[in-house]
């Protein structure tokens, strides 16, 4: 999953802890050119770097940067957890917010998406994340742990106060200044721990539906560890898009918003009209018309 808030050993000191750090990444290095049946000199050819730094990475002489993680990554076939995973990690000071995140932001080719990501992510660091209180709910549908949520949560009718929900689950929420084909991102800050940033910029109810979405990556205990909410044709799928994950979570909202129960009394009450159930759930009538075509009421 993404990056990982660790607690620091008080009573070792910190080059103890850097140096175990550097060999175990090193050695984590060597073992995934060896499996690709490279030598030191063609895995530099490979990142652009000299046959000496490589060694240097490889015996822990030489600080990992997350720029010379992200070209192993794509030069060893390894994700970036596979490096950041390790036994000296879970003993060093924490670590950047987001780490696996800001080592594939490269992937983005759209910097002001890219440093707006950043800034967010540096935001996120500067502050005290607390853990989270998410139930496990991946072993129900989508709309059943949306459901369920809900009943946890002791909210019986709409609109769905989404915010609250968020401060029962201790999940902090940060409406940032995201270029408009950011939606909203999700990120893991440690084991079931997480941060969500929404796009300030966006319409309320687009902001809503965003933040639906990514609780709802949470709950369902999505593995990915970040999830960006992002549509730009131009630069096609961002990194660590998963279909089935996002399709989930798009379930998952639009149950969490517009619940079952709720529609089909309205709806035997006699309220039929659209633009008034999107008013009275504060969702868009376009989310509203699918919603109601999906539980068959229209």
């Amino acid at each position: 999953m993404a990056s990982t808030h660790i607690s620091h050993d008080d009573d070792m000191p910190t080059e103890v802890l850097e140096d175990a750090l550097g060999v175990e990444l090193g050695g984590r290095i060597r073992r995934a050119r060896e499996e690709r049946g490279l030598s030191q000199g063609a895995l530099g050819d490979a990142v652009g770097y000299k046959t000496s730094m490589v060694s240097a990475l490889e015996n822990g002489t030489r600080r990992l940067k997350i720029e010379d993680l992200a070209k192993l990554c794509v030069a060893l076939d390894k994700e970036p957890e596979y490096f950041l995973r390790t036994e000296a990690i879970r003993a060093a000071r924490p670590r950047p917010v987001g780490l696996t995140l800001r080592a594939q932001l490269v992937e983005l080719h759209h910097q002001p998406l890219a440093d707006a990501i950043t800034s967010f992510l540096d935001d996120a660091e500067s502050r005290s994340v607390p853990d989270s209180d998410i139930p496990d709910l991946h072993y129900l549908k989508p709309h059943g742990a949306a459901r369920e949520l809900l009943d946890r949560c002791g909210i019986h009718q709409p609109p769905v106060k989404l915010k609250d929900i968020a401060r029962t689950l201790r999940v902090p929420i940060k409406t940032w200044d995201f270029p408009d084909s950011l939606s909203a991102l999700i990120v893991e800050v440690d084991d079931d721990n997480y941060v969500i940033g929404v796009n300030q910029h966006h319409a309320r109810n687009r902001q809503r539906f965003s933040l639906a979405h990514e609780l709802g990556h949470a709950v369902l205990r999505h593995e990915a560890g970040y999830y960006l909410e992002f549509f730009d044709a131009a630069l096609g799928e961002p990194p660590n898009f998963r279909y089935a994950d996002e399709r989930e979570a798009n379930a998952f909202a639009a149950a969490l918003l517009m619940d079952e129960r709720w529609l089909r009394a309205d709806w035997a009450n006699g309220e039929r009209s659209v633009a008034n159930l999107a008013r009275r759930y504060q969702v868009s009538e376009e989310a509203m018309s699918f919603r109601l075509m999906n539980i068959g009421l229209a």
